[in-house]
C-alpha cells in the first residue's frame, strides 16, 4: 500500500491534508478525516465563541465590541447582497457598521443551522465558518423587517494567540436595500 497526502486545490496548508492510501484505507499513524483531537475541539470552541461574540456585539449595536473581532487592516473585507454593500479595510467596515447601528434598532439574531468550520487547526493561522441559515429580526425606519435564511461566512486569522476576523459575507434572501450606507 502506498500512502500520500490528498490536499485541497484552494489550501495548502497541512491542516486540510487527508492522508490516503491507493486502496482508499487510511495510513497508519496519519489522521483519520473527520475525527477530532483536543486540539481541534479547543480551535473550534474558541472560533465559536468569537462567532457569538459578534453575533451578540451586532445585536447590542456595539461598534466598540465590533471593533474587538476584526483585524484592523487595509485589505480586511465585508460583503453583502447588494453592489453598495463591500467594504474594504476597517476603516470603510467600522463605518458600515457605525451606520447600522445608528438606523436599525431592535436587532435579533438566530440561527437556524449548524456552524460548519473549515481548517483553524494548529498549525494553521486561518479559519473559514460557514452558517447556511440564519435569520435577523430588526426595525429599520420604524418598522419590523425579517430577514430568513441569511448565508454567513466569515474568516479568522489567527495572530499569535487571537483569532479575528478578516472576511465577512452575508447574503440576504430578499433584494430591498434598508440602511443606503453612501460611502462609495
Amino acid at each position: 500500500m502506498r500512502c500520500g497526502a490528498i490536499t485541497s486545490p484552494s489550501w495548502r496548508s497541512p491542516s486540510w491534508r487527508r492522508w490516503r492510501g491507493s486502496s482508499g484505507t487510511v495510513c497508519p499513524g496519519r489522521r483519520v478525516p473527520g475525527t477530532m483531537t483536543p486540539t481541534q475541539d479547543e480551535w473550534k470552541a474558541a472560533l465559536s465563541r468569537r462567532f457569538t461574540a459578534f453575533v451578540e456585539a451586532y445585536e447590542r449595536g456595539s461598534l466598540e465590541a465590533m471593533s474587538e473581532l476584526f483585524w484592523h487592516d487595509d485589505d480586511i473585507v465585508v460583503v453583502g447582497t447588494h453592489s453598495n454593500l463591500h467594504f474594504r479595510g476597517w476603516e470603510q467596515v467600522e463605518h458600515s457598521f457605525r451606520t447600522q447601528f445608528g438606523s436599525l434598532r431592535d436587532i435579533r439574531v438566530t440561527l437556524r443551522s449548524e456552524q460548519l468550520w473549515h481548517g483553524g487547526a494548529p498549525p494553521s493561522t486561518m479559519a473559514c465558518l460557514t452558517v447556511p441559515a440564519m435569520d435577523i429580526a430588526l426595525v429599520a425606519g420604524g418598522r419590523p423587517v425579517t430577514f430568513e435564511g441569511i448565508r454567513v461566512t466569515c474568516a479568522f486569522e489567527r495572530r499569535g494567540a487571537e483569532w479575528r476576523m478578516v472576511q465577512l459575507h452575508w447574503s440576504l434572501p430578499r433584494t430591498e436595500v434598508l440602511v443606503d450606507h453612501k460611502y462609495r
